[in-house]
């Protein structure tokens, strides 16, 4: 079984820490949805520690979670 199969059957599609170096090790450009507590986005998984970083790094917003895109 896949990671992102995994990740879908198991976590009901929701991204944990732990799974993201896997991720981008066997699917770097796989999209995740990025839910902040100001809106949301999409990303490529090997950008994803860049952009949350960006979001936390004053500390006036944080990441509620992280989850496969469903239009993959």
């Amino acid at each position: 079984m896949s990671i992102i199969d995994r990740i879908r059957t198991e976590q009901f599609g929701f991204v944990q820490d732990i799974d993201l170096p896997e991720i981008i090790a066997h699917k770097p450009l796989q999209p995740l949805l990025v839910r902040c507590g100001n809106g949301r986005f999409v990303c490529p998984a090997q950008d994803l520690e860049h952009f949350t970083g960006i979001i936390t790094r004053e500390g006036t917003d944080y990441i509620r979670d992280v989850s496969l895109s469903a239009f993959v």
